[in-house]
């Protein structure tokens, strides 16, 4: 498997492949409380403000509702092959959580990853810099960022075989929408299901952490 042209073994040794936290993310505590370890795919995910998500998983529920019915509409922060230790990602997020206030998202045009096949998004404008710079702070060394737009993924290519006819259907947001990304989760999948195992509220203060 590749991830924008990486091999799943490439970058940090232990890399595992990429998977989208769940639409119905829950706290671990609904499940009794586990140990890290035994979770895994660790990201660090903003989901996309309700107030706009609407027309979003109204889509995904008709062109791919498979992958709607595990994840909520989001933007992915950081992946697993990007930061492959959990516990330190844990950390990276909560320091910069602290360092970074909250920051505006703007959802724009449909675009396709490649083909339609491959899959289809929704862009994401960085208004205020935030979502490079929480990328910055997050993914140092012994992490490695690839390089991969922000996006709110419509349909995907492992769950639905629909990309195609979405696209062709001509479906696109009224006007470009904007929400405020107020905290940063860290979702990853028990084994059955995605779990927000924490979650960190931007604040623009403290001091910055390894």
């Amino acid at each position: 498997m590749e991830y924008n042209g990486m091999p799943k073994n490439r970058a940090i040794e232990g890399v595992k492949a990429a998977m989208p936290p769940s639409r119905f993310a829950t706290s671990p505590r609904e499940h009794g409380a586990r140990a890290m370890t035994e979770y895994r795919d660790h990201h660090a995910t903003i989901f996309v403000a309700p107030a706009i998500a609407g027309p979003i998983e109204a889509v995904r529920r008709e062109w791919d509702p498979a992958m709607a019915a595990q994840i909520a509409a989001h933007v992915t922060v950081a992946y697993p092959q990007e930061a492959p230790i959990s516990d330190l990602l844990v950390e990276r997020v909560r320091a910069a959580s602290a360092g970074i206030p909250p920051f505006r998202l703007r959802l724009g045009r449909v675009a396709t990853f490649g083909s339609p096949e491959d899959g289809v998004y929704v862009t994401v404008e960085d208004i205020d810099g935030g979502y490079r710079k929480i990328r910055e702070e997050v993914l140092r060394p012994p992490f490695h960022g690839v390089a991969f737009p922000p996006h709110v993924t419509l349909v995907h290519p492992r769950t639905s075989g629909r990309g195609g006819d979405f696209r062709d259907s001509g479906w696109s947001l009224c006007g470009d929408e904007e929400f405020v990304a107020q905290e940063v989760a860290i979702t990853a999948l028990d084994g059955a299901r995605w779990v927000v195992l924490e979650t960190f509220r931007l604040r623009g203060e403290g001091e910055r952490r390894s």
